[in-house]
């Protein structure tokens, strides 16, 4: 295939006009959105200095998780997907310019920030099944490899600009900037989804009788081995691994003596490794080689990270975390490729409502008992230990189910 057919192939999925819109609707909320995570960790940490507060933010969302997980994947089995996303962005818009309110008045408290965090929570909980199964109703079953992994690489890519914007101007015009920027760029994917060509989408799901069968998704999981295998390499890994952003600016400024800028351009690095690897993830290669890639994601992605906790180099640890980023999405990328690609079309909202739910409800788990850890010891010695044991479940996995590593 020439150079030029291989670059089509990689943006094949950008040929779907309403994906189109999708794909820059979501780069350009999401570079906000990932402005306020960095500036939310940053007036915590100001507010009180402690990684368990950290970590104690980053839990509270995983609350809402629980109870709305079952219903949120009907939901998006049932109802037209696009007016759930959309009124569910226009929730978390609301709750950006809120918490912007609060810190140019001066009058936030910790207290404002795990509220406003466990509303944020809800609304991803309703949110991000509606969308993680949106894309093959955007693209079909064709593209839907290729669509994933730019999905993929809209989010990573917000990682490169939204920390390096973060940084910027929280040390600036302080956090209150960034919030407000993240409720304005909500703007951006209301817009688009408004635009799209409601007779190009491809709906998915029972309808209104799905609405009964709460637990289809579990059902599924339980009996099919691969696409199981994958929701509990992917859970346990966002439970030991994927944490590890949040002691990130305790290593910006204790450990490589850096201030705002500086945790924004780690964070930074770690997103200009993800959008590589996804790019790498759009490519035919790993398209057909799905399996390998995830193993080979799930292994080096915490063996990186125990790297990055010893290292007490700041241009280390930026080349580091640009690896880190690259491995991240080698794993998760094709991971949620192949289990969109197994579950059928009238289970996928509530196969995918499980999977997101233990992801992130799993992750922030993960954020609490890493910031716990660190208190009682200290940042590199916390990250060390639960990358090791993320490690171990990458091996487990890979050997407990040695068909997920042959899939394609």
């Amino acid at each position: 295939m020439p150079p030029d057919g291989a670059i089509a192939s990689t943006f094949r999925a950008l040929r779907h006009r309403n994906f189109r819109l999708w794909f820059f609707g979501q780069l350009t909320s999401l570079v906000g959105t990932w402005m306020q995570t960095i500036a939310q960790n940053w007036l915590v940490y100001q507010l009180t200095g402690s990684a368990r507060d950290l970590g104690l933010v980053n839990f509270v969302g995983a609350i809402p998780l629980v109870p709305l997980t079952l219903y949120a994947g009907a939901i998006a089995d049932r109802f037209e997907k696009r007016r759930v996303i959309f009124w569910c962005q226009a929730s978390m818009m609301a709750l950006a310019f809120l918490l912007a309110f609060l810190c140019w008045t001066g009058a936030v408290r910790l207290w404002h920030v795990l509220l406003l965090a466990f509303l944020l929570g809800a609304a991803q909980a309703l949110d991000t099944p509606a969308r993680q199964a949106f894309v093959v109703e955007l693209v079909g079953k064709e593209d839907l490899s290729n669509a994933i992994a730019l999905n993929s690489g809209i989010f990573h890519g917000a990682r490169v600009l939204g920390p390096a914007a973060a940084g910027v101007l929280v040390a600036t015009s302080g956090v209150a900037g960034a919030f407000f920027v993240n409720g304005v760029s909500f703007i951006a994917v209301l817009l688009c989804l408004f635009l799209m060509d409601v007779a190009l989408i491809r709906r998915t799901g029972d309808g209104p009788d799905s609405a009964g069968d709460l637990l289809g998704g579990v059902r599924y999981l339980r009996e099919h081995r691969v696409p199981g295998a994958i929701v509990i390499l992917i859970s346990l890994s966002a439970l030991f691994a994927m944490p590890y952003h949040v002691l990130v600016p305790i290593f910006a400024k204790e450990i490589l003596g850096r201030g705002a800028e500086g945790y924004g351009v780690l964070m930074s690095a770690a997103g200009v490794g993800a959008v590589l690897g996804s790019l790498f993830s759009a490519s035919l290669y790993v398209g057909a080689r799905k399996g390998g890639a995830i193993t080979a994601g799930s292994l080096t992605f915490p063996f990186l990270l125990l790297a990055f906790a010893f290292c007490r180099s700041y241009a280390g640890s930026i080349l580091i975390l640009v690896a880190v980023g690259f491995a991240f999405v080698l794993q998760n990328a094709p991971a949620n490729s192949l289990l969109q690609q197994l579950v059928p079309d009238h289970l996928r909202g509530r196969v995918m409502a499980l999977y997101v739910s233990l992801f992130l409800g799993l992750m922030r788990i993960g954020s609490l008992l890493l910031g716990g850890l660190a208190s009682m010891t200290s940042a590199p010695v916390a990250l060390a230990a639960l990358a090791a044991a993320g490690l171990l479940v990458g091996l487990w996995v890979r050997f407990r189910y040695p068909e997920l590593h042959r899939s394609a």
